[in-house]
């Protein structure tokens, strides 16, 4: 399987300036710090952060799992120059360890991404889709689930996050 050719954002502005901008749909998000590539750029999730409202549970794992898929599609999307952009991107958690350092409490969560390369995908989906594809009886299962398994492209990734505002409390 051929390796994604992952990029690490090194931005002017901060990763929640950017993930606001880009998806407004999310809101505000209570995220500090940087894209969490390791220790030292951590994504910092404030539960104290003044966009989180007080009257409800606060989902700090939630919050995990929304920045690392939303850091994903900046890295293989929103980043890249046309042609060299990905589609059909999923994840899977493959790892999850606490790591306590001096004050700081981090969860460092390790995802497998699956993704096609666009011009890929989008061939996968008109074989599939096609006057040939799926509907055609004389459709190829076995030939096009090859032709997908040879064109995925893997990786594994790292996700830092200082968790210390909400670890150990409910």
């Amino acid at each position: 399987m051929p390796k994604i050719d992952f990029i690490n954002l090194e931005t002017s502005e901060s990763p929640r300036e950017i993930l606001e901008h880009d998806f407004p749909r999310l809101g505000k998000l209570p995220f500090r710090g940087g894209w969490g590539y390791d220790q030292a750029t951590a994504c910092i999730i404030d539960k104290n952060d003044p966009s989180v409202p007080k009257n409800l549970p606060f989902d700090g794992v939630g919050l995990e799992y929304l920045f690392s898929e939303y850091r994903n599609y900046e890295e293989l999307i929103i980043f890249r120059p046309e042609g060299e952009k990905y589609a059909g991107i999923k994840r899977e958690l493959s790892r999850q360890s606490l790591k306590k350092i001096g004050t700081l409490v981090y969860d460092v969560l390790e995802f497998e991404i699956q993704a096609f390369r666009e011009e890929d995908f989008f061939k996968l989906k008109a074989k599939y889709e096609g006057p040939d594809g799926i509907r055609n009886p004389r459709f190829d299962k076995e030939a096009h689930h090859a032709l997908h398994n040879s064109l995925l492209c893997t990786a594994t990734r790292e996700y830092w996050f200082d968790i210390t505002s909400f670890y150990g409390t409910r």
